[in-house]
Order: structure tokens, then C-alpha cells, then sequence
């Protein structure tokens, strides 16, 4: 290990401040950032963050393990209060940080000048959405707020190219100005373990069901209402399946009842976001997603990876379908009999095979390594 200093920095080690909104298990953001920050080289660069909304369920034990440290603040923006936090912030920390990563991009017309003014020049915007907003008042808003960010000196970061393409349009794209950091995986983690499905299948008593699993916040976004309509429709015909859905969020209770009324509460499994999800994908027959937009999602290229058959919404970049060799992966409109007839034309899976992926983008090994190179200098 390297020496650590009297601030307990490493030497010759940079730190970099990733600006999120929350710590959350069941942020796909974090999920991604928390992925890099295990397998980037933590003896030549070291992760910071600085988040506004507390929750129980986080991964701030595992951050400081890795040897992260945690700030919170007010919401930025909410009050003269949050402002003033900012700048008491980032004067107090004031050359500490090599990069600010700022993942919340409709508040870096906020960030940039702030950080800046203490000196902080090398600043980062990453967009992970095709969509400024679930709520239209929201969208309005910070689509306004984005406006400023293709005339400033930033970093321009994406995590696919529809996202690159939503935020900073087709020409700094086409013009290679937009950095791809790929929602990459660790491809061995999730392949597929026919024992493994088995002892879970018993375990949670889905021996001879038909399981359709589904990873994502409870939020519009995720679309869980077209979701559990479809669903109703396919338990008329196969009484056997069952739904899985894994997650988090404020829309949850709203599912919830609308199961019960629906009366398929013995039919759907509720599990919060989980830290064994290449567990789960395990015991699925189909892995399902509904999205309204999406950037690049994780979960689906997990499932591509365990060997499930994919079904997904035509919003989601067409990115997805080339990432793994052999895959199995249906992109349909929002309608629910065409959703209906392609769920129904599955199967229990009987396959013993395990994808893998077809572009060097998604592993995160060599993608880790790349974002390390970024953050020093190196791809200069």
C-alpha cells in the first residue's frame, strides 16, 4: 500500500468527489459508480461523495471500507441555506479533489461556477437518462437548467450513446466530445449456475413455476403499472407463473395495492433492491423490461449475461441487442397483448448456457481501467 499522509490521502493518489443525489442500494447511478469504485486501482485514485437525500438502505458502509469518505448537504437549490453549503463546502475542501463527477447534471449551473470559484476547474457531467424527468413540470424545468451545459468547459460523460445524444446532441457525439462510460458488468459474477437455480428455486418455492423477473425502481420510469396489467392477463393462461419484482421507491405501496386489488398478491414477489442479484437472476425464466426511457440499463445486460431471454421496450436504446453473443432479447411497443403474446410464447428455461459479452465496453475490468486513465490524464 502506499504511504497516507497526515490528511490520510494517499500519496500520489488523486481523489475524485462524485455528486449524487442519493446513496441508495436501489439507485441504478449508484450501482454503476459503486461497480467501477471496486475495481478501479484505489492506491492511484479514490472516490468522495457529496449527496442530499439520506436513506436507510445505502452503501455508505461499503464506501468507507473502500476508503471513500461521505458529505451531505441540504437539497442545492431548495434554500439560501443549501447554497451557503455549497460554498462552505468547497472552500473547506478547497484542493483536495482533482475532479468533481457530477451525476445530478440539471444542477451543474450551480455546481460548475462553485466549484470553480474555489478551484475546481476539472468538472464532469454525466448524463444516465434519455429523459429529463418522470414528471412533466420537472422536465420543463430541467431541461432549462441543461441548457447552459453545451457552452460550458466541462467533461461531457454518457453512459450510452442515445444518452450522449439526448444531453449534447448528435453533432459533439459524432464529433468524439462525449465520453461512453459503459455501464459495465463483471461478466463471471453472473453467468448462469444451474445448482444454483435449483437450491433457490426450492428455497423460495418456485419448483415447476414460470418466473418473470423484473429489476428496477418503483418509480414511472420503470412502468410497473402497464407491468402488472400484462401480468394479469398471463396468469388467465398459465396459472403457474409467477412475477418477481426487486426494488425500492415511492411508487412501491402504490403497487402494492394495486396487486391486491388486482388479486394476485400469492402470484407477485416483492424484494427490495438487493446485493445478490447474481443470485435472483438465477431462478428467472424471463427477465422483463417495461421502461418509458432508459439510458443503458445494468440489469438487463445481468440478464443477458445469466442467459435469460429479454424482453424489453422499444424506448430502450437499441444499444442493448449487441452486447452479447447468442442472446435472446425482444424489443416491442407498449402494447400490452403484443407484451402478452411474447411473455406466452416462453418457456421454463432448461438451458444450462451462460452468455457473454460481445464488446470489451462492457468489461469492467478493462473499463475500469479505462475511467483511471481518464481521471489521471493518461488518454490525453
Amino acid at each position: 500500500m502506499a504511504d497516507i499522509t497526515q490528511e490520510g490521502t494517499q500519496t500520489g493518489c488523486i481523489r475524485v468527489l462524485h455528486f449524487v443525489s442519493t446513496l441508495s442500494r436501489g439507485s441504478g447511478v449508484m450501482s454503476v459508480i459503486m461497480n467501477y469504485y471496486r475495481h478501479i486501482d484505489r492506491d492511484k485514485v479514490q472516490f468522495d461523495f457529496l449527496h442530499f437525500i439520506a436513506c436507510e438502505d445505502s452503501y455508505m458502509d461499503e464506501i468507507r471500507e473502500l476508503g471513500g469518505k461521505i458529505y451531505c448537504i441540504d437539497k442545492p437549490g431548495s434554500s439560501f441555506q443549501s447554497i451557503k453549503q455549497l460554498n462552505s463546502f468547497f472552500r473547506l475542501h478547497a484542493g483536495e479533489y482533482t475532479w468533481l463527477h457530477n451525476h445530478e447534471v440539471y444542477l451543474t449551473f450551480l455546481l460548475r461556477p462553485i466549484a470553480k470559484r474555489y478551484g475546481l476547474e476539472k468538472f464532469i457531467v454525466h448524463c444516465h437518462a434519455t429523459k429529463y424527468s418522470d414528471k412533466t413540470l420537472n422536465a420543463v424545468r430541467n431541461r432549462i437548467l441543461c441548457l447552459p451545459i453545451r457552452l460550458m468547459k466541462v467533461e461531457r460523460f454518457a453512459c450510452s450513446e442515445a444518452a450522449g445524444k439526448f444531453l449534447y446532441g448528435e453533432k459533439m457525439l459524432k464529433a468524439g466530445k462525449v465520453f461512453i462510460m459503459h455501464n459495465a458488468i463483471d461478466c463471471e459474477k453472473f453467468r448462469f449456475r444451474p445448482e444454483v437455480r435449483e437450491r433457490l428455486r426450492k428455497e423460495m418455492g418456485l419448483d415447476g413455476k414460470f418466473v418473470i423477473g423484473h429489476v428496477g425502481r418503483f418509480e414511472r420510469q420503470k412502468n410497473h403499472e402497464f407491468l402488472i396489467e400484462v401480468f394479469a392477463e398471463c396468469k388467465k393462461e398459465i396459472d403457474s407463473c409467477i412475477l418477481l419484482l426487486i426494488g425500492e421507491g415511492s411508487l412501491r405501496s402504490k403497487i402494492e395495492k394495486k396487486v391486491v386489488e388486482k388479486g394476485l398478491k400469492n402470484s407477485i414477489i416483492f424484494l427490495t433492491k438487493r446485493n445478490d442479484m447474481e443470485y435472483l437472476y438465477q431462478v428467472m425464466d424471463l427477465f422483463v423490461l417495461p421502461s418509458l426511457y432508459e439510458g443503458l440499463p445494468v440489469s438487463c445486460l445481468e440478464a443477458q449475461v445469466n442467459g435469460l431471454e429479454c424482453i424489453v421496450s422499444r424506448t430502450v436504446t437499441d444499444e442493448l441487442k449487441k452486447q452479447t453473443i447468442g442472446s435472446i432479447i425482444t424489443m416491442l411497443p407498449l402494447e400490452k397483448k403484443v407484451w402478452k403474446q411474447n411473455i406466452l410464447s416462453c418457456k421454463i428455461r432448461q438451458t444450462s448456457i451462460s452468455q457473454h459479452i460481445n464488446n470489451d465496453n462492457y468489461d469492467i475490468n478493462l473499463q475500469s481501467c479505462r475511467l483511471h486513465s481518464f481521471y489521471t490524464g493518461k488518454n490525453e
